[in-house]
């Protein structure tokens, strides 16, 4: 998606980060939920969104380009959701996200308990508890976006993490990782959007023509193989 040079307006992010949130303008027009609206999916959700998401949400858009393509909150049929997600459980995000370290024996301990392929109900069982392991291990958290692959970038919604955005790399590495910033903090939503928000600027500037995506290299989310 191409983006111009105009910046946009949203309001203060938090006291140590005194500038607004801003936004480059986009091709597509910005959709951002009302305050009505906003507080009627966090009803049905059973979580208030974290802060600079909830900031971003009111004041820029409800989802799109940022350092991942973030998958819009909208209302459908069935009520409140992001689009195209099939892997948040929307029932599990009142529930604390784990402590992810707490995983690796888990892990350890299903894998111990593998039946032979030959016993056909014990490896279905032993298959089902291994999805219900999956699963958990990302409760309290929205899959922000799929990028590709298997990877997906997740925003904690409840626990001792909330508001910090965390990466699933599951698909190679095993594990779920907090994204970084320069001074080895988890990284906030409102860290990790600005991040690529100034990078997006200084690639702007420094080309002077239209900007790809791709074209940014946002240190946090570069970071996240890290």
């Amino acid at each position: 998606m191409a983006c111009g040079t105009r910046a946009h307006a949203a309001g203060a992010c938090r006291p140590d980060r005194p500038h607004s949130l801003r936004l480059l303008a986009y091709s597509k027009p910005f959709d951002p939920p009302t305050e009505r609206e906003l507080a009627e999916a966090e009803q049905q959700l059973g979580v208030v969104m974290p802060d600079g998401y909830r900031q971003f949400l009111l004041y820029v858009d409800s989802g799109g380009t940022g350092p991942v393509t973030m998958r819009r909150l909208s209302r459908g049929p069935g009520g409140w959701a992001w689009e195209n997600d099939r892997e948040t459980e929307l029932a599990a995000l009142a529930t604390p996200f784990p402590d992810q370290d707490s995983y690796e024996d888990r892990w350890e301990e299903h894998e111990a308990a593998q039946p032979p392929r030959s016993d056909e109900t014990a490896w279905a069982a032993w298959n089902q508890r291994g999805d219900a392991l999956h699963q958990a291990q990302t409760a309290g958290a929205v899959y922000l976006s799929d990028d590709g692959c298997g990877f997906h970038t997740l925003l904690v919604c409840s626990g001792a993490e909330r508001g910090n955005v965390w990466f699933d790399r599951r698909a190679t590495s095993d594990d779920i990782v907090p994204l970084r910033n320069r001074d080895d903090t988890h990284a906030s939503f409102t860290d990790f959007y600005l991040d690529w928000l100034d990078a997006a600027e200084q690639a702007l500037a420094a080309k002077r023509g239209r900007l790809r995506r791709y074209e940014v290299r946002a240190p946090i989310y570069e970071g996240r193989f890290g």
